[in-house]
């Protein structure tokens, strides 16, 4: 069983720097700054975000075949990397990151101010 890390700011509030955000911790600052995007901001519908699981076969660290969303990682007869398609999630859906494993999550609509620049 992995770990399960809910994060979520039901206040409709900004977070700005300097108010209440402390300087040492930039992780938790960063952190802040994008839940207070996600709790704030208003959706025209249904939101969806994109996952790219990727893990070990049989959960075997030191299998040869990794595993994307569940699909073994196959070269095409040409030796070229497969297309590697997500899993489209509702972004209101926790985020589960299996044991051995790393996740990729996009947001597609997200607006980062430092992007926008």
């Amino acid at each position: 069983m992995g770990f399960m890390v809910s994060v979520r700011n039901d206040l409709n509030v900004d977070l700005a720097e300097g108010q209440g955000v402390r300087r040492d911790n930039t992780f938790l600052h960063g952190l802040k700054r994008t839940v207070s995007w996600v709790g704030s901001k208003a959706s025209d519908g249904l939101a969806n975000r994109d996952e790219y699981h990727l893990s070990a076969k049989d959960g075997n660290p030191f299998a040869r075949i990794m595993l994307l969303n569940g699909a073994p990682l196959e070269l095409t007869e040409d030796g070229d990397i497969p297309p590697l398609y997500p899993v489209q999630v509702s972004v209101n859906s926790p985020i589960y990151v299996a044991p051995l494993s790393i996740a990729f999550v996009v947001f597609p609509d997200f607006e980062a101010e430092a992007c926008g620049q």
